[in-house]
């Protein structure tokens, strides 16, 4: 036997890479949990809105949206979603507008009332972002139970008062 260990061939001799290794897979397993963990405390300090993110934000906080059921809560956020197609196609339009201001501000016969009437068109006229998102409100507002008005209500002012 102890021919044969005599020609085992010594161990010590290979480097040691194994604590190497596994002081990587620490570390790397260290920041993924400390990743993980501030992706919690992210959310629970600040929670996405809901459904109703985007352009309804202080009209219908999105912490309304968790007291409903979940039909319920997917009609009412479809209502918002659908109208996402004309507020695409009207910010378009805002920014054909944007180069129509720029040409009129170049033009060396400038004429402050087609500026004017360029500006009214998007800010205040029928086809404006404005004019589109009330619209749509009355429309969402219109569908809610008495209920749903009510909490709707306390959430816009804790909304607010977070803001405030």
């Amino acid at each position: 036997m102890s021919a044969f260990n005599e020609k085992m061939p010594n161990s010590n001799w290979l480097p040691d890479t194994s604590h190497g290794f596994w002081r990587f897979c620490l570390l790397a397993s260290l920041l993924v949990n400390l990743g993980v963990a501030g992706l919690v405390i992210g959310h629970v300090w600040h929670p996405k809105e809901g459904p109703g993110q985007g352009n309804y934000q202080q009209f219908v906080p999105g912490r309304f949206f968790a007291g409903l059921e979940a039909s319920r809560r997917r009609e009412l956020g479809d209502m918002l979603r659908g109208a996402r197609p004309e507020f695409d196609a009207l910010r378009l339009k805002n920014a054909e507008i944007a180069g129509q201001v720029a040409d009129e501000l170049q033009k060396p016969d400038y004429d402050a009332a087609r500026l004017a009437a360029l500006i009214d068109g998007f800010t205040t006229g029928p086809d404006s972002i404005a004019a589109k998102g009330a619209s749509v409100l009355k429309n969402f507002y219109g569908k809610l139970t008495p209920d749903e008005r009510v909490n709707l209500a306390k959430a816009i002012r804790t909304r607010l008062a977070r803001k405030g």
